[in-house]
């Protein structure tokens, strides 16, 4: 199960990015930026899938790294991918600088709450943020090509956050093969959804 979930999050990851470059025009500044950090945010998603599925979690090394690849798709590319829709929605754009500030601030925050040993609170927050930001980001929508979509994606992803995932709300529920598996559904009608999104900002900035 835990494989099948894996490859299913590996193939809806692709499909996602590829969506992001499905447009008939040169990108703009902002949509460039966007497209670029959501494209690293779901590498970061498609290393942790591979960890699991290729590393060998009978070495401790290798333990550390397929660690080290699951804290980057919890701790930070998920929240960041939540940050980028929800400042989209707002048509706040922020330049790359502005976004690799954002990431450092991530970053800072995870190892202070492991330090102080206040992780399991401080995941419990980042779960929270992440799957309000992305339902208020579609919500925000009016278009119906971008808002049910989006919204159902949101759905789903929320469920693998904050029930079934490592920062879930109710750790009694935690389900790796379930939440890769319901975060893998979440990405294709957020893929169709981000396009949409990508093509709107388009039109309005020419």
């Amino acid at each position: 199960m835990d494989v099948i979930a894996n490859l299913a999050l590996i193939l809806s990851c692709v499909f996602y990015a590829a969506q992001l470059f499905r447009q008939p025009e040169t990108l703009t500044d902002n949509n460039k930026t966007l497209v670029l950090l959501l494209l690293l945010s779901v590498l970061f998603i498609i290393a942790a899938a591979a960890g699991q599925l290729l590393i060998n979690q009978q070495n401790p090394d290798s333990q550390t790294l397929q660690r080290l690849l699951s804290n980057m798709k919890d701790y930070l590319a998920i929240p960041l991918i939540s940050s980028l829709l929800l400042a989209t929605s707002f048509n706040k754009f922020w330049s790359r600088v502005g976004w690799g500030r954002w990431v450092l601030v991530l970053i800072a925050l995870f190892e202070l709450a492991r330090r102080a040993e206040v992780g399991q609170q401080y995941a419990i927050i980042l779960a929270g943020f992440s799957s309000a930001a992305l339902l208020l980001a579609f919500v925000r929508y009016t278009q119906a090509n971008i808002r049910l979509p989006g919204l159902v994606g949101a759905a789903f992803a929320s469920l693998s956050i904050a029930v079934y995932g490592t920062l879930s709300l109710l750790p009694a529920y935690q389900n790796a093969a379930l939440s890769n598996g319901l975060l893998a559904i979440s990405f294709v009608p957020l893929a169709l959804a981000t396009r949409e999104i990508i093509s709107l900002h388009q039109k309005q900035e020419f």
